[in-house]
């Protein structure tokens, strides 16, 4: 009896032993599982910095009217593009001859994947215009020009009439009126009438005439 109770006694412990050896090896693979997908997510995350030689390929594909409609997709933000915005742009560099170049130095955007450059839009007989802050995002595995970007550099050429609806749809950021420029009244209300004038202030009187000189003493 004692033989057969040390034996179970053995069997469990042993059985034991493995079980949480299996555990272990089991945790550390979750680990080890869980660290290579976080190391994969931040390797996706911070996409490669761009030259402003790969911005102008972008832009370059974006007014090519040769390039098919599926690589023009992937030029820009998002799935949903409307095409007439693509062939809005290349009209626009046809008809106007505008120039989009992307010019030193691309900076860091405010997250990870987006970067900013300037834009300089040249127009024959006409001084360039710049934009400042054009954005570009990392999608994909390929850097897009944002969508509200593309708007905005179609609005240089392009009447305002004629922009697509889903540039139209994009909100212009308020423009701030001066400090010292007029409010006018709120619809409804009428502006308080203007007060009265002061009253002028009475002359003061004239002043008295001198007295006349006492007559000199008799000798």
């Amino acid at each position: 009896m004692k033989i057969a109770k040390t034996f179970a006694v053995s069997a469990a412990v042993s059985m034991a032993l493995t079980l949480a050896a299996c555990s272990n090896d089991d945790n550390k693979a979750a680990e080890t599982s869980s660290s290579s997908a976080s190391s994969s997510s931040q390797a996706d995350a911070q996409a490669p910095m761009p030259t402003a030689a790969d911005l102008n390929a972008i832009v370059a594909i974006v007014t090519d009217p040769n390039a098919p409609i599926e690589e023009k997709q992937q030029t820009l933000q998002g799935e949903d593009v409307d095409p007439v915005l693509f062939d809005q742009l290349v009209r626009s560099k046809q008809e106007s001859g505008a120039e989009i170049v992307v010019v030193d130095p691309v900076l860091p955007g405010y997250t990870p994947n987006s970067v900013f450059a300037t834009v300089n839009v040249n127009l024959p007989e006409s001084d360039p215009q710049v934009a400042d802050d054009v954005e570009f995002v990392y999608e994909d595995g390929r850097w897009k020009l944002t969508r509200r970007w593309a708007c905005t550099l179609l609005k240089f050429s392009v009447p305002q009439e004629q922009m697509p609806q889903m540039c139209l749809a994009e909100a212009a950021p308020p423009v701030n009126p001066p400090a010292d420029a007029a409010q006018p009244a709120p619809e409804g209300e009428q502006p308080a009438p203007d007060a009265p004038p002061a009253p002028e202030a009475p002359e003061a009187p004239a002043p008295d005439a001198p007295a006349p000189d006492a007559p000199a003493p008799a000798q």
